[in-house]
């Protein structure tokens, strides 16, 4: 097992990989097969790191689960959704995409940092 702070180091650092080539399809085009690649692989060690801060914390992995964790999971399964179509199909409101969703993940960071819907 690794420790907290190492699956917390690859859960930031991955999310921020994701957030960058968000930024970079979104804003060079279609032409970048790369970007689409590594999104897919942040997104994959997004889902590595936060499993790893579960087992951390002592959430079990079969449930049940908090609320805080529903809605954060619930926030990145649409940010993984919507950044890819963003990215292939906005083209003239470019910087709405983008802040859309960047208040989707501020949700996210809220919600996880402060364990709202926790009973």
């Amino acid at each position: 097992m690794f420790s907290y702070e190492l699956y917390k180091v690859v859960h930031l650092i991955a999310i921020i990989l994701f957030v960058a080539t968000f930024a970079a399809s979104l804003y060079g085009g279609d032409k970048g097969k790369l970007t689409k690649i590594l999104g897919g692989i942040s997104t994959f060690f997004i889902l590595v790191g936060g499993m790893g801060l579960m087992a951390r914390i002592g959430v079990p992995h079969n449930g049940p689960y908090p609320g805080w964790l529903m809605i954060k999971a619930a926030c990145w399964l649409l940010v993984a959704i919507l950044a890819p179509m963003f990215a292939k199909r906005v083209r003239n409101l470019k910087f709405v995409a983008l802040l859309f969703i960047s208040a989707i993940l501020g949700f996210a960071v809220y919600t996880a940092i402060f364990k709202i819907g926790s009973l």
